[in-house]
């Protein structure tokens, strides 16, 4: 089947049996409010002796930013210093991963300089965690799978996207000053693993997170997207128990600080934006 690999200002590369393309999308899509991205499915049909995208199918989920389609997992690289994790971006992500049915699992980088407490964190709460040395391991893991390396700007998720596939795409330093490390990546791109199946993308970084992406979820299913929950979901004194500090809550005191913190935090932006409607 078809699938497109990159999208770069209405040029689109697609892989197709007999190889890569790059062509344009039809105008209709444009008249839907529709944009292929990577990740697609496509039919391509001849229009004037050249190829176009004439239809996307049904996609099995879909990310706004990075604009991604049909993804079985989603690595998230957390730096160890700097960049300094920032424990609501991460869990607003694993919320939004949860509630499209991708899958979801953790990189930590740079521990040479500095241990992460989030990996104890994360790995309790059932992700799938690994440090950025077990490379034969997360290739083990991405085998078969098309995959997206996610995580703040200047993590380490280029370096990392290099060793999976061989390449050898810039990387930069992380600024002294800012704290915080260069755009290397301007564009989303599906590239094959190295001595394995599956594919990859590296994409751009990202310092904070769309509250629409989240907003969108009922308030009171917030709680089934933190995995950790599940034990507890039932065990409270109270029957409609939203988890967010009444007596007898059986979550609160149970689960990490910065995890429960950040329930708090989405739950009460899903409310206010039922609220608002």
């Amino acid at each position: 089947m078809n699938r497109i690999i990159s999208s770069i200002s209405g040029d689109y590369k697609v892989e197709t049996p007999e190889g890569v393309i790059t062509c344009k999308a039809r105008g209709l899509f444009r008249l839907k409010n529709i944009s292929p991205c990577t990740g697609d499915f496509v039919t391509l049909e001849y229009e004037n002796n050249q190829p176009v995208i004439a239809k996307i199918h049904e996609r099995r989920n879909f990310l706004v930013r990075p604009p991604l389609a049909n993804l079985d997992c989603v690595i998230l690289v957390i730096s160890s210093c700097e960049p300094k994790p920032n424990a609501l971006v991460i869990d607003n992500l694993t919320v939004i991963f949860d509630r499209k049915e991708i899958e979801t699992a953790f990189v930590f980088t740079k521990l040479d300089k500095k241990e992460n407490p989030l990996f104890e964190v994360y790995q309790r709460a059932g992700f799938t965690c690994f440090h950025n040395d077990s490379l034969s391991e997360i290739a083990e893991y991405l085998a078969g799978k098309t995959s997206a390396l996610i995580g703040n700007t200047g993590v380490g998720k280029t370096s990392l996207h290099n060793r999976l596939t061989g390449l050898s795409r810039p990387t930069e330093e992380i600024s002294k000053k800012l704290g915080r490390g260069k755009h290397t990546t301007r564009t989303v791109e599906l590239f094959k693993m190295q001595n394995t199946t599956g594919t990859v993308a590296d994409t751009p970084g990202f310092s904070s997170v769309e509250t629409r992406a989240y907003t969108e979820i009922p308030s009171n299913e917030v709680a089934f997207h933190f995995r950790e929950f599940a034990d507890y979901l039932g065990g409270c004194k109270f029957h409609g128990c939203t988890h967010t500090g009444e007596d007898g809550c059986a979550i609160m005191g149970n689960v990490p600080d910065s995890r429960y913190n950040s329930y708090i935090s989405i739950y009460n932006e899903a409310k206010k934006s039922e609220n608002t409607y």
